[in-house]
Order: C-alpha cells, then sequence, then structure tokens
C-alpha cells in the first residue's frame, strides 16, 4: 500500500494520496498515534488526507469497517537552514548561475530573491544551483528556499547596477606603472580596475561607490583602455595614456643670461606634457610638438654658472646632457690709455673687474658661449685671452701682426680673426689651441672685421683706403674687394646676413652692402662727424653708429636706410659701441671723456659709466 509523498513537513499539513485495494468506507487515517485531517474517499482504491504535525519516520495505517490496515512509513522533516550563497552580489539584469548550500533541500520547489523567484535544481540535500532572476532594483534583497518541509531563513543578495567610469585622474603616467590615480563614477563597489586588460592595484572605493583610487599596473608606451568591472557588469571605457620615459638629446642655445627669459628649443623623445627645470627653478611657456620630439620654452632666472636642466613627464625623468650656463651679461671695454678691459655688469651698470691686458687694448671680441675674450693689443702686436668666468687673461699673449685693431670671432666659436693695421694682414687665430692658424694679406691698414652669421665670410674695413676686402673663411683667401667711403672703419652684419654697413670715417657717411652681391645698396648714409663704430640691434632693424668727431650716436632705420632722430649725445670722442643680445641697451666707449655711455635703445636717451682711462672699443658677454 503506497503513499504518496512519503514525506512532509514537521509542521504538517502534507496533502497525502494512500493508494491500496478494498479502502472504501475508510474511517481514519493515522500518522503514528495522531489522526490526519480532510479524509476523502476518492475511489475503492484511493483516499487522501492531510497529515498532522510529527517528527521523524511514523507509521501510517487506515481504519475501515473490516479492521486497520497495514503500515506505511511517513517521514516528518523540518523546513530547510540556508548556509552561504556562492556569490552575495550580482547585475541587476540577473542571469548569473549561483550556488544555495544549506541542509535539507532536496525537495526545493523554489527560490525567492526578494519579489521574484527562480525554479533551482536540487543538486543534493545540501545544495542547490540556481540562476538568478531579474531584480526589481539595485539593493540587497532575502534569498528564501520553499520546500516541501517549508521555508528556509533568509540570506542577502546584493542587486548591483552597472558601474559608469566618469573621469580619470591622471589621464597619462609612466609605462612602468606604479602610478597613483582616482576614477569617479557610479555603483563602483567591489570594484576592479583594467588598464588594456591588465588589472590595476590597490583599489579602494568609498563607501558611496562613486569614487575609487588605485596604483596603474605597467603598460606600453601609447594609448590605453580603462575599464571598470563589478559585479553589476563592466562600464565603459576611460582613455589613459602610458609615456614612456623622456630622453634629451640637444638644447638650443646652451646658456643665456642669468637673468632668465632666453627662449631655448630641447630635442628628444616622448617629451609630451613635460616639465623642464633650470637648477630646479621651473622654466615657462613651455610647448611641446604633436611628436613629443621637440618642445620651446623660457628660461627662468638663475646663477651664473653651470645649471643642471631636467625634463619631467608622466613617464619619468631625464638630465639634459650639457646642460645650461647662465651669464652674467657683461660689457667689455678696453681701456687704451690704461692697458686694462672694465667689466660691467649690465644689470646693475656697475664696473665689476678691472683686467690687465697688453698695451693700447683696441678691439676685442666675446665667443659666442661667453667663456672666453679675444683683446687685440695694437702697442703690443698681440691678442690677450680672457678667462671670463674668472675675469683674468688665460695663457700667454698670442704674436699676430703689427698694431692690431679689430677682432671677430667665427659663429661656432672655433676661429677668432684680427686685423693688423700696421701690416695690412689678417690673423686668423685657433681659439681651441690658441694659436696663429695663418695670415691673410688684405688691404691697406685693416681696422675693423665682421664675421656673416652662417661663418662663410669675414669683411674687412680697410682704413688706408676706400675698400671692404672679403675673406671666404673656408679658404682663408680674399674673394673681393668693394669700394665703399674715404677710411673705412667699423663694419657690422645684419643678424639675417644679408647686409653689411660700414661706416667711412674721413667721409662722415655709412655704406650699406649687399652681401649677396657684394655692391653698395644706394647711396651713402649722411651721420654725424668722423663715424668710427657701428653695431646692430638683434631684430636688425637699426644700427648704431658712434660720431667719434661729434660726441654723438646716430640712428639708422635699417628698412629704410634712413637716419631716425636726433643724433644721440654721448661722452667725447666716441669709439666702440656694443648692443644687448635683449637690445634694450648700447654701450659707447667714449675716450675722450673716460666715460662709457649706456643707451636706453627704446627712448634712445643715454647716461655716463666711469670706467678706465681712454675707453676704446666694446664687446658684450
Amino acid at each position: 500500500m503506497p503513499i504518496s509523498p512519503n514525506r512532509g513537513s514537521t509542521s504538517g499539513g502534507t496533502h497525502v494520496t494512500i493508494t491500496g485495494t478494498n479502502l472504501a468506507g475508510t474511517t481514519a487515517v493515522k500518522f503514528g498515534a495522531l489522526p490526519a485531517t480532510g479524509i476523502t474517499q476518492v475511489s475503492p482504491t484511493q483516499v487522501t488526507a492531510i497529515s498532522p504535525s510529527g517528527t521523524g519516520a511514523v507509521e501510517v495505517t487506515l481504519t475501515t469497517s473490516a479492521g486497520v490496515s497495514g503500515p506505511v512509513s511517513f517521514f516528518y522533516f523540518g523546513p530547510p537552514y540556508l548556509c552561504s550563497l556562492s556569490v552575495a552580489s550580482g547585475p541587476l539584469a540577473g542571469g548569473s548561475t549561483i550556488t544555495v548550500n544549506g541542509t535539507d533541500l532536496s525537495t526545493a520547489t523554489s527560490v525567492r530573491f526578494g519579489a521574484n523567484a527562480a525554479v533551482p535544481t536540487v543538486v543534493s540535500d545540501r545544495q542547490l544551483s540556481v540562476t538568478v532572476p531579474t531584480g526589481s532594483s539595485a539593493a540587497a534583497v532575502a534569498v528564501i528556499v520553499v520546500t516541501a518541509g517549508g521555508t528556509s531563513n533568509s540570506l542577502p543578495y546584493t542587486y548591483v547596477g552597472v558601474p559608469t567610469a566618469a573621469t580619470l585622474t591622471p589621464v597619462s603616467g609612466t609605462a612602468s606603472g606604479g602610478t597613483s590615480f582616482t576614477l569617479t563614477g557610479t555603483n563602483l563597489a567591489g570594484a576592479a580596475v583594467i588598464f588594456n586588460s591588465v588589472p590595476a592595484t590597490a583599489i579602494t572605493v568609498n563607501p558611496a561607490g562613486t569614487s575609487l583610487t588605485g596604483t596603474t599596473p605597467p603598460g606600453t608606451a601609447g594609448a590605453a583602455t580603462v575599464q571598470v568591472t563589478t559585479p553589476g557588469g563592466t562600464s565603459n571605457s576611460l582613455p589613459y595614456t602610458y609615456v614612456g620615459v623622456p630622453t634629451a638629446a640637444t638644447l638650443t642655445p646652451v646658456s643665456g643670461t642669468a637673468s632668465g627669459g632666453t627662449s631655448f628649443t630641447l630635442t628628444g623623445t616622448n617629451l609630451a606634457g613635460a616639465a623642464v627645470t633650470f637648477n630646479s627653478v621651473p622654466a615657462t611657456a613651455i610647448t611641446v610638438n604633436p611628436a613629443g620630439t621637440s618642445l620651446t620654452g623660457t628660461t627662468p632666472p638663475g646663477t651664473a654658472g653651470a645649471a643642471t636642466v631636467q625634463v619631467t613627464t608622466p613617464g619619468g625623468s631625464t638630465t639634459v646632457p650639457g646642460g645650461y650656463t647662465y651669464i652674467l651679461r657683461r660689457a667689455y671695454v678696453t681701456n687704451a690709455f690704461s692697458n686694462t678691459v672694465s667689466v660691467i655688469s649690465t644689470a646693475t651698470n656697475a664696473v665689476l673687474a678691472s683686467i690687465n691686458v697688453g698695451t693700447n687694448p683696441s678691439g676685442m671680441a666675446v665667443t659666442p658661449n661667453s667663456i672666453r675674450a679675444y683683446v687685440a693689443n695694437s702697442g703690443a702686436s698681440t691678442v690677450t685671452v680672457i678667462n671670463t668666468t674668472t675675469n683674468t687673461p688665460t695663457g700667454a699673449p698670442i704674436t699676430v701682426g703689427t698694431n692690431p685693431r679689430g677682432v671677430a670671432i667665427t659663429p661656432d666659436g672655433t676661429r677668432a680673426y684680427v686685423t693688423n693695421n700696421g701690416a695690412t694682414t689678417m690673423s686668423v687665430i685657433d681659439t681651441a689651441t690658441n694659436t696663429v692658424l695663418t695670415t691673410i694679406t688684405v688691404g691697406t691698414n685693416p681696422y675693423g672685421v665682421a664675421i656673416t652669421p652662417d661663418g662663410t665670410r669675414a669683411y674687412i674695413t680697410n682704413s688706408g683706403t676706400t675698400t671692404v676686402s672679403v675673406v671666404s673663411t673656408a679658404t682663408n683667401t680674399v674673394t673681393g674687394t668693394i669700394t665703399v667711403g674715404t677710411s673705412p672703419r667699423g663694419v657690422a652684419i645684419t643678424p639675417d646676413g644679408t647686409r653689411a654697413y660700414v661706416t667711412n670715417f674721413s667721409s662722415g657717411t655709412v655704406s650699406v652692402i649687399n652681401t649677396t652681391t657684394n655692391t653698395v645698396i644706394g647711396s651713402p648714409i649722411a651721420v654725424g662727424l668722423t663715424p668710427f663704430g657701428v653695431a646692430i640691434t638683434p631684430d636688425g632693424t637699426r644700427a648704431y653708429v658712434t660720431n667719434n668727431g661729434s660726441g654723438t650716436v646716430s640712428v639708422i632705420n635699417t628698412t629704410t636706410n634712413t637716419v631716425t632722430g636726433s643724433p644721440i649725445t654721448v661722452g667725447l670722442t666716441p669709439f666702440g659701441v656694443g648692443i644687448t643680445p635683449d637690445g634694450t641697451r648700447a654701450y659707447v666707449a667714449n675716450q675722450g671723456a673716460n666715460t662709457v655711455s649706456v643707451i636706453d635703445t627704446a627712448t634712445n636717451t643715454a647716461s655716463a659709466i666711469t670706467a678706465g682711462t681712454g675707453p676704446f672699443g666694446v664687446a658684450i658677454a
């Protein structure tokens, strides 16, 4: 006589069906000693009843008018107990298959997730497998299992919304990883952060799930995709750039004024996002080209001397080879009657030093890197080399021709050209060894000399004639002779190298030479009495000419080649003139007044400095 089901809840209430023979007229059904309720005679062979409460295994019997039936077994069991869920959270859309662990699970018919239910698969009496249904909202719900034994205790399960990623800071970092980052968004609880499929480390999420921090993993230089993965799903992606360690190849220029403000260019690799420091002081106005191979900027102020230049990007740091030299801008003035050179600070116009040189120093020039000055000692037929760092002569004087007057140095700093006024020659000095390489025969009584910005030619004024000699610096031979005014003395070449301006001492004029054709342009420009020195502003727009016989300086507009404004009154018998690299001031040596005039080129007004005796030549470092 079978019974179905053959087990039920200890609380009773299980509907059972008993099948057998001769069951008509059943008057009682007992579960052990306890009577069932709801007895229904279905047929002579079948009776249904509702189990009373009970425990353990009991025998079920039926009573009819013929007597009591043989017993069948029925087992009472309690409601299920849940111990754990294999996953305690998941996406709001559901769909994840999880495991429910507990006891008395074998008759499970339903697993409820809050208001939603799913039909489980019974793995064993202690384990169910169930697919999580869709949730109603992102929140925690109670998980309950329903079995034939009743309803279980509950365990929490949290429906999680899909994460979103809003901002990432910073958006770039070193390819070696290790960059701390912050990511904001929503639903970030339990997040893992992935950079190009590689997980970040040290992830910490704020309680609201709206922000997290972490450390980037290593990556390959270039663009990376960043996504957040949580139990709720995977977020949208944010961009990140892995940056290679920067390299620095060249820095141009390698020196500049200690007051800063020098424009520079640096080449290298991986320069995107670069900051540049000079002795730990940041440069300004940094602009990097799109390829990250070049940048420009402006130097900060610094202390005279060597400076370490460092480039720092999100990819790391590098030191620029060779560094940078801060130069204290100075005006060097030869004093013909005291056999000295005065060193004047262009920042304060104070005399910094007086350097003993040879007899009757005349013209002088400073190397492009401003570390040495070459002084023509006209009374000694020598050239003194000055170390501008220590402001002391270095080595023995270099013997040149008779009565040296003018000095010019090639743009690469490798040679100095010295005119020998008493010998109709020019000496060429190798600045690496400070020895004379060769002597070039030029015109009569050569005086001034200037070299083109490309370093290919030297222009020499022959004061005993009316000519200018053109010398090829490649062959050190005269390649041309140009007729100018009487007794030419000073010569200066425009920064673009297209024109040379020559002072004609005995003609009271300035001749302008086209350096492409080596011909004189237009008519001579009338200036003051016995013009001598000439210097051109760095922007090439003006030429300043000393008028030795009238104690003035004329200013020529190089666009129109006309004198602009009134002559500037300086000291008695002005000779040399030099202009600062920033073009803001001109320094004029007034031999007859034993002063140096400082001209403000913005206003063309002058003030005076007392230097040595008989100032003659000027060079700016």
